[in-house]
């Protein structure tokens, strides 16, 4: 349940952030813990909530044809020792999320946390959750099209 508030936290903060035009560290911050307790709670589908409308519809439903477990994966690919390697995590295998620094730049529209992303095999990598104010106003993910 304390999870479940969370998640309701920073969906409203989302929106007071955006409508206000005052985003905040801790509005970002907030989203990103939001999804992180979502998709460690094993919800994969609540986890499209976090994401941009357009981009869902884009890169999951037409491109991936609805294939969440994939869509979520590659959003969280990253590159392991400063670019040695590129990681596309098995999502059971993540053994932590944690975010590392965010940024909130209204000025530049420039909206992203930085995660730490530990595997239960030791690897550690980081991967920038970029965001963005959407068409209804909400600050959600974005990703690579394609």
């Amino acid at each position: 349940m304390k999870k479940l508030g969370l998640l309701f936290i920073a969906m409203m903060m989302a929106c007071v952030c955006v409508n206000a035009q005052k985003c905040t560290k801790s509005t970002v911050k907030g989203i990103a813990n939001g999804f992180i307790s979502t998709l460690m709670e094993g919800n994969l589908k609540g986890t499209l909530g976090f994401f941009d409308p357009s981009y869902v519809a884009e890169q999951h439903d037409d491109f991936l044809e609805g294939r969440t477990e994939q869509f979520v994966a590659e959003f969280l690919s990253g590159n392991v020792k400063k670019g040695y390697y590129d990681m596309t995590p098995k999502l059971s295998r993540i053994k932590s999320m944690k975010v590392k620094k965010v940024c909130c730049n209204p000025e530049k529209e420039e909206y992203y946390a930085d995660v730490k992303i530990l595997m239960d095999y030791g690897v550690a990598y980081i991967v920038r959750l970029d965001m963005r104010i959407t068409e209804s106003g909400d600050l959600r993910f974005i990703g690579a099209v394609g």
